[in-house]
């Protein structure tokens, strides 16, 4: 699991760039009304890997809750099929999608995919064991679990972030705001 450790690190690096480049600052959909629906995709994103930076490199899933992690991936899969998919019509007021923002979603899926086949390969006979969970840290240096922590309340805030401006741009009046 060290290898899935990792590349969830290098995920959450790429992943913190995508939101302070392309969401917040080259487009601010925090504040267009048209990237409603991209916003509430982001927020389902923020508690999936705040849990991902949590257990993946502290906890031993065994059984059913290693079953209950696979539904986890498979759920951010689904979340990022669909943010890709409605990400044009969500920019398209605002000019698009930047080129590098295709690149660096590019990037992060081959990731992600190489994350998934890590753990799989790394602990997949763990699914036909029962059900546990244990505090069995992953063998990665102890500043890399610490900054995954870090990490994890960091997605879990700009996820709430993207709920509340999903909201409030769902509330009267956000057809008319300009920014």
């Amino acid at each position: 699991m060290a290898a899935a450790t990792w590349l969830l690190f290098v995920l959450g690096l790429l992943g913190a760039a995508d939101v302070a480049l392309f969401h917040m600052f080259a487009h601010g959909i925090r504040h267009h009304p048209g990237a409603r629906k991209e916003l509430v995709a982001h927020a389902l994103r923020g508690p999936t890997y705040a849990a991902l930076f949590v257990a993946l490199p502290n906890l031993a899933l065994e059984g059913g809750w290693f079953w209950g992690l696979l539904a986890l991936l498979a759920f951010d899969l689904g979340i990022s099929i669909a943010d890709f998919a409605m990400e044009g019509e969500s920019r398209r007021d605002l000019g698009g999608l930047p080129p590098g923002e295709y690149v660096l979603h590019t990037m992060m899926a081959m990731l992600f995919g190489a994350m998934v086949a890590s753990i799989l390969f790394a602990a997949g006979n763990r699914a036909w064991l029962p059900a546990r969970v244990a505090w069995e840290p992953v063998p990665v240096p102890d500043w890399l679990r610490i900054l995954l922590g870090i990490m994890a309340v960091g997605v879990l805030a700009s996820g709430i972030q993207d709920a509340v401006a999903a909201v409030r741009l769902a509330g009267p009046g956000a057809s008319r705001r300009r920014d």
